[in-house]
């Protein structure tokens, strides 16, 4: 039987680094402003995840989970079993210069998602508050993703940067995506990636990190 939503999803918010090692989830982000916004989950079926020792020289056969904005999901899908809940939705700007920041504060639910990452940074600087952070996600402009990633690091001084520059704990472009995951746990966020590969059609895990408030591979 199927992995219920429901149930995943409450793993997912208790347990977010090792629920993110062991099912690939895919986003698919809001297109109005950032802010709470409704997102239904469902099982979208199997996929893959590496080993416990062996990483990605031994795969092994796990179910996988989609995550879009919107209650009409539920209406589109009858019976799927799709789990509804609120987030704090990060919308994506296109090029540095229409980039904003979304404040993960104490307020609101305690998850927050974002569009699948593919050529896009994601942006995080310390909020005025412990456990506070803010929030930016952006896409190139003009130029490619490690280009982007580059000029963001050279100009945000105090931010951390995941992004495509195919460097150990960033992503690469030419066969890779990643979905962005915060989780409050105590009043504090805790943001995490999850790469996956997107040449097939399973998008299975290639690895996870914590990526805030210390960059850590899980």
């Amino acid at each position: 039987m199927p992995l219920n939503p429901a149930v995943s999803y409450n793993t997912l918010v208790a347990n977010p680094g090792g629920f993110l090692k062991t099912y690939p989830v895919r986003i698919f982000g809001d297109a109005g402003a950032s802010g709470p916004v409704n997102y239904t989950m469902i099982n979208r079926g199997p996929s893959m995840r590496p080993g416990s020792i062996l990483g990605t020289f031994k795969m092994h056969a796990t179910e996988s989970f989609e995550i879009r904005s919107g209650a009409a999901m539920l209406a589109v899908l009858p019976g799927h079993g799709g789990h509804l809940f609120l987030a704090h939705s990060v919308h994506m700007d296109v090029g540095t210069a229409a980039m904003g920041f979304y404040l993960l504060g104490a307020g609101g639910p305690n998850i927050m998602v974002t569009g699948q990452l593919s050529g896009c940074s994601f942006v995080m600087l310390p909020g005025a508050v412990a456990g506070q952070v803010n929030v930016g996600h952006v896409q190139p402009q003009g130029m490619t993703g490690q280009a982007l990633h580059g000029n963001l690091t050279g100009i945000l001084a105090n931010a951390q940067i995941y992004g495509a520059s195919g460097t150990r704990g960033n992503y690469d472009t030419a066969d890779r995506a990643a979905s962005i995951i915060g989780v409050r746990v105590g009043g504090h966020w805790r943001i995490y990636a999850q790469k996956q590969d997107r040449m097939a059609g399973d998008y299975r895990i290639k690895s996870v990190y914590q990526i805030y408030p210390n960059r850590q591979k899980l």
